[in-house]
């Protein structure tokens, strides 16, 4: 998992016991912006995980009269920044902005931290390292994302700033978020007096517009110009200006003009090199709207070239929210996310290690943190496939944590390849193997494969003991699954010998007994085409 930002952390680590407002547990760093630092966390009372942003540490005032009191003022200044920061993303409810969960002050510290959304993904200034070019494709749907979120952001009079490769991250199923609007300024009368004083240059060097470097007034036009350094960069690998020993960045974003994108890469549509060098324009007025800059990429966005198989993973193609809206992420990429983004190679888990996981997931599992448990899992099956024997132990566990916090889906098949080696290596009829069996079973069945549980209660039967309460409700829901699978009569037969097991725990006239007889009378009324008879209670 890859952060908002690309500066290391300062600051001491946190302990196990770092919670805060006693309901987000702080876990690990992850990066580390102008005013804050960021987290990855866990949300204890929800069961999830978040991203955890703590504002700086004001440096202790040291110096007396007016250096002390400007140092109060820049501090105060920067909390109010960073309280801004929460409003302004808080209200901008767009798919390309991460959301905002919670905020609060951390009481120890007087720190103020914000809850975020947790994103899975590599930000662009990781994907721009590559030796090829990304293709143009890719290159026009990531930036007709930011342009659709600028479109949203700029109506209701924000400004980003600071539009730059590690301000943006594309995640999987293909969406670009844009991140971090710590030096955001508000527009219009509701931002005054301005927090941003004029004259003082915020952004960063390579992506800024002349009325930055100058220090004017800013607007839209501002992150319309980042975009359009992002997008040239994204295009032939390297920013519109390249600073010199004689020439800064600033310098050219004020005095040179933006060259053409054909020059360094011939094979780039006119209609782009068009739109970046209007977006490179000297004097804000002169620059398109995120709206026009949106819908002169739409076309070269959603355009189905196969010359994007050369770019990024397909799991995080920024074309699939054109090409395929609202389709499902792949399956392998959804279950494998906690685990690969953390970033690779990671160290192999040791035995004594494998102990201590087992015990922790335990130990989350009782507390019911259900998800921690099972991100713990992950990432530990991660690291134990150099020992297959080990790697077989942890899957057990993962599976059935997945199974506890009913998440069949990815129970059912993690069962369906751990189940043969734990049965050759222990035998069919061992009793964690039969377990095993039923919950595998069970989880087919509520993910609707009906075919592949009835294989699986089959196995099980074939080796558990009449007197396991498992048993009897294997043998109930076998005969359920072979109904709806269109062998009715082979159903109701397995419903039917299920009678007498429940008349020897509970009686003959027990609730149980009527309940699976008005169960029985149902699915027959239904095999023979009438339902209208009655219905199950």
């Amino acid at each position: 998992m890859r952060s908002q930002q690309e500066w290391p952390v300062t600051g001491p680590a946190p302990s196990d016991e770092w919670l805060l407002a006693g309901r987000y547990r702080v876990d690990a760093p992850i990066g580390s912006g102008g005013m804050g630092e960021v987290w990855r966390g866990y949300d204890q009372q929800l069961d999830r995980r978040v991203a955890v942003k703590l504002m700086h540490r004001t440096a202790p005032v040291v110096s007396a009269g007016a250096e002390a009191v400007a140092l109060a003022e820049a501090a105060a200044t920067d909390r109010e920044r960073f309280l801004r920061e929460i409003r302004t993303t808080a209200r901008l409810e767009h798919p390309g902005i991460p959301a905002v969960y919670d905020f609060g002050v951390e009481e120890r510290t007087d720190r103020i931290y914000l809850i975020m959304q947790l994103l899975y993904g590599s930000t662009l200034a990781e994907l721009l390292g590559g030796e090829d070019p990304l293709p143009v494709p890719w290159c026009a749907a990531t930036a007709a994302q930011i342009a659709a979120t600028l479109v949203d952001v700029h109506r209701v009079d924000v400004v980003h700033r600071d539009i730059k490769p590690s301000n943006i991250m594309v995640i999987h199923g293909g969406l670009v978020k844009l991140l971090d609007f710590g030096v955001a300024v508000l527009q219009g009368a509701a931002a005054l007096p301005r927090l941003t004083q004029l004259g003082r240059t915020v952004g960063s060097p390579p992506y800024m517009s002349r009325e930055q470097v100058l220090g004017n007034p800013v607007g839209p036009a501002t992150d319309v110009y980042g975009l359009g350094c992002v997008l040239h960069e994204m295009l032939t690998g390297r920013p519109p200006f390249e600073e010199s020993p004689t020439r800064s960045y600033q310098d050219h974003h004020v005095n040179t003009p933006a060259q053409s994108l054909r020059a360094v890469r011939p094979g780039v549509p006119g209609a782009i090199d068009s739109l970046v060098l209007a977006m490179l324009a000297k004097q804000p007025g002169d620059r398109p709207e995120a709206e026009a800059v949106y819908e002169t990429l739409l076309p070269f966005a959603s355009a189905d070239d196969a010359s994007v198989g050369a770019g990024p993973a397909l799991d995080r193609d920024p074309r699939r929210p054109f090409l395929r809206p609202l389709a499902p992420a792949p399956r392998a990429a959804a279950r494998t996310a906690a685990a690969a983004a953390k970033g690779s190679p990671v160290p192999p888990l040791d035995v004594d290690e494998a102990i201590a996981v087992r015990e922790r997931v335990r130990e989350l599992v009782d507390d019911g943190h259900l998800q921690q448990a099972i991100d713990v899992l992950d990432d530990a099956v991660a690291r134990a496939r150099h020992i297959p024997e080990l790697a077989l132990e942890v899957k057990i566990d993962l599976a059935s944590t997945l199974y506890t916090a009913d998440e069949f889906s990815r129970a059912a098949p993690l069962l369906d390849e751990i189940l043969p080696q734990l049965a050759a290596r222990d035998g069919q009829a061992d009793p964690a193997v039969l377990y095993l069996r039923y919950v595998a079973g069970v989880s087919h069945a509520e993910a609707g494969d009906a075919e592949a549980a009835i294989a699986q209660f089959t196995a099980f039967l074939a080796h558990a003991d009449q007197v396991d309460p498992l048993f009897r409700d294997a043998k109930y829901q076998r005969g359920i699954m072979l109904h709806a699978t269109g062998r009715a009569a082979e159903g109701l037969a397995e419903l039917e010998s299920v009678r007498p097991l429940l008349a020897a725990e509970y009686g003959p006239d027990s609730i149980h007994v009527r309940a699976l007889d008005r169960r029985i009378a149902h699915l027959s009324r239904s095999s023979d085409g009438d339902v209208s008879k009655g219905r199950e209670d």
